[in-house]
């Protein structure tokens, strides 16, 4: 690979961070305006339980469409562009109506649901459940057509305005509940969402519209969205499975102590500042590396996925140490104020403590399943992904009992372990030039950086901890980063190294 290439790359990715932060930094300015002004509540499960519904649908979409449309487009744009503008118009039109019969499903099937999202719900509160998700159900057409302009600007490399999702959401949420709190209650939740939808639709129709051309006519009848229905079919599994057992996993929580839905949505929100980092960088490398597969570049390909990997990893395992072992600290930064109380902090801390372990593997997880959509295979990590959720449920069932909601996203991140290992060994089918002995070598001197970081976060825990959250937290961070990447210093050089020699 060039090295005004690989230029290109870091800055794309340092330009995405920093939306990513901001978007996350005010993710959580949202979710603390949230917490204080509404807490853990019945009403607030009853909000997250259907906006987690819509949510679910919503990350079907966009995932679904981002993998199948850029891996089409990249490859039609190669040969012809007109075809590839052609196919844009086709597909948004295309999803638009099979979204829209989704939402009739959804308005028609909402009683059932709800019962399906909480068994152990009184008829009163199901009937409400019943009114929340039918009142969320149209935004999914809003959903299916900005997931289209996603994917094209993605496949054009233009990141940048698809990363501002989360932002427009969370100032859509802040708007409504600043605005709209005294008046609507939480049902201000209600009307973020929606600003959120339409917004969101519009600011990427703006910048993705000079990548479509208007058609007409039967637009199934393009053999080019034939093959993306084909793509996404076994996408649609993979990722309905997930949301099955996010289902499970709402299910199982909604029978625990009051306030554990919402607990389990928060600590979920914090590990996915981590994810949302990891699904992104991989979502950027996926074009790239789909870029090179279809020039015929097989051994640049994997050596950028290798080479991605190593860094994915020696920059998340201290994270994960360190959300696994503060998350108490964490989640009373966070949210730790107004109606969000003692017992709300200790639920969401369980929860955010199973979650923390999960990071490595995701790395893996979402690195290699791209790799193999760059390949237009989208049977295997749907398989893959299948067997981790099989499992993820079984451990889910087995733990909640006896550990509640620590054992739900436990069982998430070894969920998670098992689909990353599948995917590796599956994506060398594709691409025998991914060799892994030199990373297991890196890895294990990572693991030693991530033993020495443990230990010292244990003992800064230990010395301050009769000090002030914020204040422990910032020392332990400090300390245990510093020592994590004393012991991998000599890796990271040998690596820098290695990229200016190439």
């Amino acid at each position: 690979m060039s090295k005004r290439s690989q230029n290109r790359i870091v800055r794309t990715l340092f330009s995405v961070s920093g939306l990513i932060l901001l978007g996350k930094l005010m993710g959580f300015v949202k979710q603390m305006v949230v917490a204080s002004a509404f807490g853990a509540t019945m009403e607030t499960d009853l909000i997250n339980l259907s906006h987690g519904f819509i949510g679910n649908l919503q990350h079907l979409l966009v995932q679904c469409s981002v993998t199948s449309v850029v891996s089409i487009y990249i490859h039609m744009e190669s040969k012809r562009e007109e075809d590839a503008r052609r196919f844009a118009g086709d597909a948004v039109r295309a999803l638009a109506l099979i979204s829209a019969g989704a939402v009739l499903l959804v308005l028609g099937g909402a009683p059932w649901l709800s019962k399906l999202l909480a068994p152990t719900y009184t008829p009163e509160l199901s009937a409400r459940l019943t009114f929340y998700i039918r009142l969320f159900a149209p935004t999914l057409l809003l959903f299916a057509v900005g997931a289209i302009f996603h994917a094209l600007l993605d496949a054009n490399k233009r990141f940048l305005p698809g990363g501002c999702s989360s932002l427009i959401q969370s100032l859509a949420v802040i708007a409504a509940v600043l605005l709209f709190r005294s008046l609507l209650g939480t049902d201000a939740l209600t009307l973020g969402f929606w600003l959120y939808a339409v917004c969101n639709a519009l600011f990427l129709w703006a910048f993705s519209r000079r990548h479509i051309s208007a058609a007409s006519g039967n637009p199934f009848r393009n053999p080019a969205v034939g093959q993306l229905m084909r793509m996404s079919l076994p996408l649609l599994l993979g990722y309905s499975v997930v949301y099955v057992n996010q289902m499970v996993d709402k299910m199982l929580a909604s029978g625990l102590e009051t306030g554990s839905v919402t607990a389990l949505s928060y600590g979920a929100v914090l590990s996915n500042l981590v994810g949302t980092f990891i699904a992104s960088f991989c979502s950027i490398l996926f074009s790239y590396i789909t870029t090179k597969i279809a020039a015929g570049e097989q051994r640049d390909a994997a050596a950028l996925a290798l080479r991605t990997l190593t860094l994915l990893v020696a920059a998340f395992l201290p994270i994960s140490i360190l959300t696994a072992l503060c998350a108490k600290d964490i989640v009373t930064i966070a949210f730790g104020r107004g109606a969000f109380g003692a017992d709300s902090v200790a639920i969401t801390a369980r929860a955010l403590m199973g979650y923390g372990l999960m990071f490595v593997p995701l790395a893996f997880r979402e690195l290699f399943s791209r790799f193999q959509y760059s390949y237009q295979d989208t049977r295997r990590p749907m398989v893959n992904s299948t067997i981790g959720i099989v499992i993820n449920i079984a451990l889910s069932i087995a733990l909640c009992p006896r550990f509640g909601v620590l054992g739900i996203s436990f069982a998430t991140s070894v969920s998670v372990a098992v689909c990353a290992l599948l995917n590796v060994l599956s994506s060398r089918r594709h691409n025998r030039d991914l060799r892994f002995r030199p990373l297991l070598r890196q890895l294990a001197y990572l693991a030693m950086g991530g033993v020495v970081c443990g230990l010292a976060a244990r003992w800064c825990g230990s010395v301050l901890q009769e000090s002030a959250p914020i204040l422990r937290f910032a020392v332990t961070t400090l300390l245990s980063g510093g020592v994590y990447l004393a012991v991998i210093a000599p890796l990271l050089l040998r690596l820098l190294r290695r990229e200016k020699g190439s």
